[in-house]
């Protein structure tokens, strides 16, 4: 089953984007994720936002969305080893705990499309004289990052940062941009799996050609 892709876009200035910057509050909830400080692309890091996105003037932001219903219509076929994601391996730390199968989902979803934009935007990147991608999420690119043993990121031209761990309020950008407020329930679906990334520019860069980039985005389910 392969689910389509919607990508919005959003094309702001930087001023505009650092209006959700909330750095206090999004840092206090970074500190009770399983990843904080343990993963390369997640806080505490030794700079400041404000410093990585100083040379760009503009912000393309860009929305993506997944209609969850053909999942729900095939519910009962539904079966959580047909959802495996890093984000997973990360998230359960007990052997023996079980987690919703909406969650599961959910975080497959969000995996599943994370390391598509991921890869993109950093095509986008070197077709650009100047630019940076700031990808939904946590880096998953390792099985367990190497800034738990004290080591170096092992594809530092790879490693970028979420809007998240940069000290942005990704909720706050869905309503002010998207006119979308997101809800969260563990037990249930949501209506539609989304993401939030963003590709800093020194000049406005054309909509339409990053929509068409984006153009063939597809979530693909594996078969039980």
């Amino acid at each position: 089953m392969k689910l389509p892709v919607k990508v919005q876009i959003k094309q702001i200035s930087k001023a505009e984007l650092m209006k959700s910057h909330r750095f206090e509050e999004v840092l206090g909830y970074c500190q009770h994720c399983s990843n904080y400080n343990k993963n390369h692309s997640c806080p505490d890091f030794s700079f400041e936002a404000e410093a990585l996105l100083m040379p760009f003037n503009y912000a393309t932001i860009i929305l993506t969305q997944i209609d969850s219903e053909p999942i729900r219509n095939n519910w009962d076929q539904m079966t959580a080893a047909m959802f495996p994601s890093r984000i997973i391996e990360n998230y359960v730390k007990e052997e023996d705990e079980e987690l919703p199968l909406a969650s599961v989902i959910s975080m497959f979803a969000f995996e599943e499309i994370k390391n598509q934009m991921a890869d993109r935007l950093l095509s986008l990147e070197k077709q650009l004289d100047s630019a940076l991608s700031i990808p939904p999420g946590c880096c998953t690119r390792c099985h367990s990052c190497t800034k738990n043993d004290g080591k170096s990121c092992v594809y530092p031209e790879k490693l970028r940062y979420s809007l998240e761990a940069l000290g942005f309020l990704v909720s706050d950008i869905y309503i002010r941009y998207f006119d979308l407020e997101l809800g969260w329930a563990s037990e249930e679906l949501p209506k539609r799996f989304c993401s939030c990334s963003v590709l800093m520019t020194n000049a406005r860069i054309n909509e339409e050609w990053i929509r068409t980039e984006f153009s063939d985005l597809f979530m693909e389910l594996y078969e039980n």
